[in-house]
């Protein structure tokens, strides 16, 4: 059998290639999203956009960067759809696992308690976002030309969610009148960089779901399984980064901005997946990728019920299940990595 080959040229089949080419471009795609996040706070400050509504949607977008390309790339390219569901709910474990580590190290007062109605508003559309795509999984979704019944309605709720947002945040964080000329013209600079970051991780993500691919057939672990531990671990590091970053100036609403608005971001993923596909991506759910999403959702709403437990005292109690989240999100990749050995 001939080695499959990634981009054309690398073949990804062997242990001896796919390692190094998944840590080579796993490094390359965390730089370039460390200077995604870097830049695009930058053109949100000299822009006068809003911090708030420009940190959930364009700092986001761009740290998860890496999961879009990397999904595409994986469906398209390497025929691998276990490996982008994986992705999809493995970064969205991994990403309310940062947080809670945060929260343990920075405060969970500190980052939970003063949070305003459009973040929580935000919360709750990433944990229903993940319902929603849980259940139409559990329905059975269907091919629709070139895209999928669950990819419109997945693409619908998301902007729909991201209105939902941008409403509850006006009247508390405005877009500076007359800003956006100036502004825009100062942010030059900044808009080349991250042009150019994200080129990087266009041009590299290709590259890391064909090695976590070759490593998941090498191995036998399973796609699902790399998707969810391996490459979520790798795509959500410059989440993780711009979330230590903002913790450490106490910037606590662009922490749970940036992560939930990533959360929603990555679920919105099944559509771009879902294009010029035959195939529903949500029609190839395995029993782990059903756990995963089970658990993602989980995470999730643990942070809204912590919100809510410092605007309620009834719900005091649950502020310490910030300590659980780790333990949660340990003992449901050990359950994915069972199920992916049947």
């Amino acid at each position: 059998m001939l080695a499959r080959r990634a981009g054309g040229g690398i073949p990804v089949d062997s242990l001896g290639v796919s390692v190094p080419v998944f840590l080579a471009s796993g490094l390359v795609v965390v730089i370039a999203g460390v200077f995604l996040a870097r830049y695009g706070d930058e053109i949100a400050e000299k822009t006068g956009w809003g911090a708030l509504w420009v940190g959930t949607i364009l700092v986001s977008v761009a740290t998860s960067l890496p999961e879009l390309v990397t999904n595409i790339s994986a469906v398209v390219r390497e025929d691998s759809p276990g490996l982008a569901l994986g992705n999809v709910y493995g970064a969205d474990m991994i990403n309310i696992f940062t947080v809670a580590l945060v929260a343990i190290i920075f405060g969970v007062r500190n980052l939970f308690a003063e949070q305003t109605k459009d973040t929580q508003i935000l919360v709750l559309v990433s944990v229903g976002l993940g319902i929603l795509a849980l259940v139409l999984s559990a329905t059975g979704d269907y091919a629709l030309g070139w895209t999928s019944v669950g990819g419109l309605v997945m693409i619908a709720a998301y902007f729909g969610g991201m209105k939902l947002v941008y409403d509850a945040g006006r009247s508390e964080a405005t877009i500076e009148e007359g800003s956006e000329a100036g502004g825009i013209s100062a942010a030059k600079p900044a808009f080349v960089r991250f042009g150019l970051a994200s080129l990087a991780i266009i041009i590299t993500a290709p590259l890391l779901a064909a090695s976590a691919n070759g490593i998941a057939e090498s191995t036998g672990l399973g796609a699902g399984f790399m998707g969810i531990l391996a490459v979520s671990i790798v795509t959500t590091l410059p989440e993780a980064s711009v979330t230590i970053a903002a913790a450490r100036r106490r910037s606590y609403g662009l922490v749970l901005g940036n992560i939930y608005g990533s959360c929603a971001f990555n679920l919105s993923v099944i559509f771009y997946a879902d294009l010029g596909n035959q195939d529903a991506l949500l029609s190839f759910m395995e029993p782990a990728h059903f756990v995963a999403a089970g658990a993602a959702i989980l995470l999730m709403a643990t942070g809204y019920g912590i919100i809510r437990s410092y605007k309620n005292q009834a719900l005091a109690w649950f502020r310490h299940s910030a300590y659980v989240i780790p333990a949660v999100y340990v003992a449901a990749i050990w359950w994915v990595f069972v199920l992916s050995q049947d």
